[in-house]
C-alpha cells in the first residue's frame, strides 16, 4: 500500500478534501493501492472539517469521520509521499523532517501546478473553488505517481522543488 500525505494549514479544509478527493480519483483508476492522510503544520487536534468543506464534497466524498491533527515524525515517516497543499508547505517540511526531503513535493511542484489558496473563513464559493482546483490536480499527482516506483526506489517526480512563476 502506497500512503500519500496531504498537508496543509490547520487540517480543517484543504487537505482533508485532497486526502478525500484522492481516495475517489485513486479509486475509479483502480489503484487499490493507494491510501491518502491528512494532516495540518499548526493544526488543532481533533476538530472538524469545516461545514464549508463538507459541502464542497457533497456527493463525491465524505470529511464525516474527519478529525484535525498535526504532522508530526511519525506520519511522515509512515507515508510514502508527502503533498504540500503549497510550496510554503513543502517548504516547511523539508525544513522540519529533513530525512523524508526526498518525498516531500508541493501540488505546486507538478507539472501545471500550482498551490492550493486557502479557503477558511471565506465564501462557499471559494471551497468550492478549492475542490475544482484539487479535481484538476489530483490527475496529474496520480500520473506522476506512475513514474513515482515503490519505497527505497523513488523517481524524482517531475518539476520537484522548482519555484514556479505565477504567470
Amino acid at each position: 500500500m502506497i500512503t500519500v500525505l496531504f498537508v496543509c494549514t490547520g487540517n480543517i479544509c484543504r487537505s482533508p478534501m485532497a486526502a478525500a478527493l484522492f481516495e475517489v480519483f485513486a479509486r475509479h483508476a483502480g489503484r487499490e493501492d493507494l491510501h491518502a492522510e491528512s494532516a495540518g503544520i499548526s493544526a488543532q487536534e481533533g476538530l472538524f472539517a469545516t461545514v464549508e468543506a463538507h459541502r464542497a464534497l457533497d456527493g463525491v466524498a465524505s470529511l464525516v469521520s474527519h478529525r484535525a491533527r498535526r504532522v508530526d515524525a511519525a506520519l511522515v515517516q509512515r507515508a510514502d509521499l508527502v503533498v504540500g497543499l503549497t510550496h510554503d508547505h513543502a517548504r516547511f517540511l523539508r525544513a522540519a523532517y529533513p530525512s523524508a526531503a526526498s518525498r516531500i513535493i508541493s501540488f505546486a511542484d507538478l507539472p501545471g501546478g500550482a498551490s492550493v489558496r486557502d479557503p477558511y473563513l471565506l465564501e462557499q464559493s471559494d471551497y468550492d473553488q478549492t475542490r475544482r482546483h484539487l479535481e484538476r490536480l489530483i490527475p496529474v499527482l496520480l500520473e506522476e505517481l506512475d513514474r513515482y516506483g515503490v519505497r527505497g526506489r523513488r523517481k524524482r517526480i517531475r518539476g520537484e522543488g522548482e519555484r514556479k512563476s505565477s504567470a
